[in-house]
């Protein structure tokens, strides 16, 4: 498999904290190491909870260096053909600047509450208005995240979606499978095929944009 010179920085971000940002991140690491990329996990977050994730994760499953990114500095990370970034909620406009200007796409995901939309709306505004966001350099994707297709809450926010003029990238099922995968430091395309299935379309449409989204 060809190598990247540099790794492609795949930010994580949401300022509402409780979006889903650690369960997109870790997932996301676990599905390109087991297409065989190198990956780095890095953890913004002070909750370290990706730092968490991958303590358990068993050595016998496609390997992921994690490293609090708040102590080391990008060069001193491990060589990687991928880097996840779980970034913390709340980020400060000028730290938000330069989080956007290091990576080469972003994906933000959702939550089904009034709450989350509410604090969505504003943190897209802000997003809207980086600069490399402007220009076209960062694409973004938007993740439906906890959802559930018959629920009023998801109608509501695919309508919210909508009004805020963006396509959904993904929608990932309200599945007790993420839960088990995160007590095992896995993601779910590292369970058997069996319990799997459902949930991986919306995965490989996420690895799709990554992919492509990072193309320079």
């Amino acid at each position: 498999m060809a190598r990247h010179p540099a790794p492609r920085r795949v930010l994580v971000i949401n300022s509402k904290g409780g979006s889903g940002k650690t369960t997109v991140a870790t997932n996301l690491a676990s599905l390109l190491a087991l297409h065989g990329e190198r990956m780095v996990l890095a953890d913004l977050d002070p909750q370290q909870s990706s730092l968490d994730w991958a303590r358990r994760r068993p050595a016998q499953l496609p390997a992921i260096a994690a490293v609090d990114a708040r102590e080391l500095e990008p060069d001193d990370w491990p060589k990687a053909d991928y880097v996840v970034i779980d970034a913390p909620p709340g980020v400060k406009t000028k730290k938000l600047e330069r989080l956007v200007d290091e990576a080469d796409c972003l994906l933000v995901p959702l939550m089904p509450s009034p709450f989350d939309m509410d604090a969505s709306a504003r943190f897209l505004e802000r997003l809207a208005q980086q600069k490399p966001v402007i220009k076209g350099k960062r694409p973004i994707g938007v993740i439906a995240n906890r959802v559930n297709a018959q629920s009023r809450a998801t109608r509501s926010l695919m309508d919210f979606i909508g009004r805020l003029g963006l396509h959904p990238l993904a929608q990932l099922r309200d599945s007790q499978l993420y839960v088990r995968a995160a007590g095992l430091g896995a993601g779910i395309a590292d369970l058997r095929a069996s319990e799997k299935r459902p949930e991986l379309p919306a995965w490989l449409a996420i690895l799709t944009f990554v992919r492509g989204g990072l193309e320079r």
